[in-house]
C-alpha cells in the first residue's frame, strides 16, 4: 500500500498536492498499525513535490509559499507518525530529512522551517529514545545532518551546534559520551552558516575543547580495553584536524596521545577485540609514517613527530 503513493502522478504540481492531501486523509484512517508503512512514503513524495516546485520557480512566482505549505503538511504528518509506539527512530529520521530538504530547496522561509524540523528531532530524541545504542546513533544522525546544512544564520546555528555537543555529553554510557562529543567537534570545523555558506566555521578552539572533553571522558572509563580503543579513535580525530590545518592541534598533543596508547596497550587482556584495537593503532602509525615520507602539498606534514 505504501508503494501506491508513488504511482499517483498528476499533470501539474498543484494537482499532485491535492492528491497527497487526499491520500493523507485516507491513510490516516488506516489505524496505528498501518500508518508506519503508509505515511513515510507519503512524506517523501511531498519532499519530491517541493523539489518540483523549486525547478519551476521561474514559471511560478508563488513557488516559495507552496513549498512552505508542503513542509507544514510534512511536519504534521511526521508528528502524527511519532505519536505511536516504537516509531521514534523512524520519525526522527524523517524530521532530519525534512530539515535537509528545506535547506536544499532554499525557499523564503526555509531557515524557520528547517529549525522547526531540527527542534522536533531534538524533542523526540529527548522524550522517546532511551536505549543507549539508539541514542548514540540518533545524535550521530543529528550531527551528520546539521553539518550538511547552510541555511541557518549564526543566531540559530550557534545554539544548535552547542546543543548537539551538550546532548552528546549527556549520553548514559561513558564510551557513548566520548564518541558523541568527538563527533560533535565537526560542527565547529565544517559547519556552515547562511552568512558564509561557502566558508566553514573553522573554530579550532571549540574543536580542541570537544576533543579534550572526549579524552577526559575516556579516562573515566573503567574498562581498560574500551579506554585504549577510545584513545585510538580520538587520536584519529586529532590527526584529521591536524591534516586539515587546525592550528590548535599540535605535534606535541599527538605525541602525548600516541605515547599514552603505547603505554596502556600492553596492559590490556589479549583477545580478538584487543587485536583489532592494536591493528587499528598500527594502521594509524603506518598512515603517519607514509605522510612523513611522502609529504602533502595541501596540508601539514608530520616532520616534527618522532614515532
Amino acid at each position: 500500500m505504501g508503494r501506491l503513493i508513488f504511482l499517483m502522478q498528476a499533470v501539474s504540481p498543484d494537482q499532485q498536492y491535492l492528491i497527497l492531501n487526499a491520500a493523507r486523509k485516507h491513510f490516516g484512517n488506516g489505524g496505528d498499525k498501518r500508518i508506519k508503512y503508509t505515511l513515510p512514503p507519503l512524506v517523501f513524495a511531498a519532499f519530491r513535490l517541493a523539489f518540483q516546485y523549486k525547478s519551476k520557480q521561474e514559471e511560478d512566482d508563488k513557488w516559495s509559499k507552496k513549498c512552505n505549505k508542503i513542509f507544514q503538511f510534512c511536519l504534521q504528518t511526521v508528528s502524527a507518525l511519532a505519536k505511536g509506539e516504537k516509531r521514534a527512530e523512524l520519525s526522527l529520521r524523517l524530521f532530519l530529512q525534512g530539515a535537509l530538504a528545506a535547506d536544499r530547496i532554499a525557499f523564503d522561509n526555509c531557515e524557520s522551517v528547517a529549525y522547526e524540523f531540527m527542534s522536533q528531532a531534538f524533542s523526540l530524541y529527548e522524550e522517546e529514545i532511551s536505549d543507549s545504542k539508539a541514542q548514540l546513533a540518533a545524535i550521530t544522525l543529528i550531527v551528520g545532518t546539521f553539518e550538511q546544512m547552510s541555511c541557518f544564520g549564526e543566531e540559530n546555528h550557534e545554539p544548535l551546534r552547542s546543543q548537539c555537543a551538550v546532548t552528546a555529553s549527556k549520553l548514559l554510557k561513558k564510551p557513548d559520551q566520548c564518541r558523541g562529543v568527538a563527533i560533535s567537534s565537526h560542527l565547529f570545523w565544517s559547519g556552515r552558516t547562511k552568512e558564509n555558506p561557502d566558508a566553514p566555521c573553522r573554530d579550532g578552539k571549540r574543536v580542541v575543547e570537544c576533543l579534550k572533553k572526549s579524552l577526559r571522558i575516556a579516562h573515566q572509563c573503567m574498562d581498560s580495553t574500551v579506554q585504549v580503543q577510545l584513545f585510538v579513535e580520538i587520536l584519529n580525530r586529532y590527526l584529521y584536524y591536524y591534516e586539515k590545518d587546525c592550528e590548535q592541534v599540535t605535534v606535541t598533543v599527538l605525541k602525548q596521545l600516541i605515547d599514552k596508547i603505547r603505554e596502556d596497550m600492553p596492559n590490556i587482556e589479549s583477545n580478538e577485540e584487543t587485536e583489532q584495537i592494536n591493528k587499528h593503532f598500527q594502521t594509524t602509525l603506518v598512515h603517519i609514517r607514509h605522510r612523513q615520507e611522502t609529504g602533502d602539498p595541501d596540508g601539514r606534514d608530520y616532520a616534527g613527530l618522532v614515532l
